[in-house]
């Protein structure tokens, strides 16, 4: 058994709440953390977790080992930083987490030359858009759209984004285009649905010359709170949608969408990268927000 770890999978079962959603967080399967579980039990002997069929609780015992294996864990997460930082040499674990759009679209086809270069970094990719405790989930890096709300962590913007109104060749060539933003209460129009609120995105434009942006929101043929789903409705057909430039740019290159109403096109949020002051020298941190950097650079200047 590497005690070392049994014990991050422990402290993943007691940060997940449970043995499937640990199996989940870290990638492998539920009997494999039970085992492990088990393994350090038997190791120590004593009884961690008090385990029925509906719930799960730490004995005195688990609480005690959870809380010393999660210095012994954040003190090796340092070492291992600070070695790197000395050797100048980028390797070790690095866990990223990112919209999935973001993910699919312009990471993960660039993943084999990040690779090629970093032989010694494993890199361990999960894609959402939940906002995430980055020290619970044993997230290095994260990239959000949007102002970072916690200012303990160190945030580096990648990319500026503009909102883009977009329809499929097919859509256009049926009904024509609007002109202004105003014309859109004439077309079949598709909204995005914030998830939570489950209140309609406004639809965002500005005039040329001016730098305030203004909302006009047409009403809806149809909604979505999954802006891949939206995309791919507005793919076929189904009407103009409106969308941040990272979310369109690989249908725009495709020719499944064109752009329309591009003299009022507005600035939209920043894709930030986010970590803590305590990855801020290190090296496999640094070498990874470089080539999204350049990636994403790469990817807009050719559109």
């Amino acid at each position: 058994m590497d005690r070392l770890e049994a014990m991050q999978v422990f402290c993943a079962v007691v940060e997940a709440g449970g043995f499937s959603k640990a199996a989940q967080r870290l990638g492998i399967s539920t009997s494999s953390v039970t085992n492990q579980v088990a393994a350090l039990e038997k190791h120590f002997g004593v009884r961690l977790l008090q385990r029925t069929t509906r719930s799960m609780s730490l004995t005195a015992e688990g609480r005690q080992c959870h809380a010393q294996a999660r210095q012994l864990l954040a003190g090796m997460a340092a070492l291992e930083s600070s070695l790197e930082q000395a050797a100048g040499k980028p390797s070790g674990s690095l866990r990223v987490d990112m919209p999935s759009g973001i993910s699919r679209n312009l990471v993960a086809p660039a993943l084999p030359r990040f690779t090629a270069a970093y032989p010694d970094i494993a890199l361990r990719l999960t894609a959402s858009d939940r906002l995430l405790d980055m020290v619970e989930e044993g997230i290095d890096v994260m990239l959000r759209i949007g102002e970072p709300q916690d200012s303990a962590l160190v945030a580096r913007s990648l990319l500026k984004m503009d909102y883009l109104s977009c329809a499929s060749p097919a859509y256009v060539a049926r009904h024509g285009v609007p002109r202004t933003p105003q014309d859109l209460d004439q077309f079949a129009c598709l909204h995005f649905l914030y998830p939570k609120s489950r209140q309609v995105r406004p639809w965002l434009f500005q005039d040329a010359g001016s730098d305030a942006a203004y909302a006009h929101t047409p009403a809806a043929a149809l909604s979505f709170d999954h802006i891949e789903s939206m995309i791919a409705a507005a793919q076929a057909g189904c009407g103009i949608v409106q969308a941040l430039s990272v979310s369109v740019l690989q249908p725009l290159r495709e020719g499944s969408l064109v752009p329309v109403l591009q003299p009022y096109r507005t600035r939209g949020p920043d894709l930030w990268a986010l970590f803590h002051p305590r990855q801020l020298r290190a090296a496999k941190v640094q070498v990874f927000v470089e080539f999204l950097s350049h990636i994403f650079r790469e990817g807009f200047n050719e559109n």
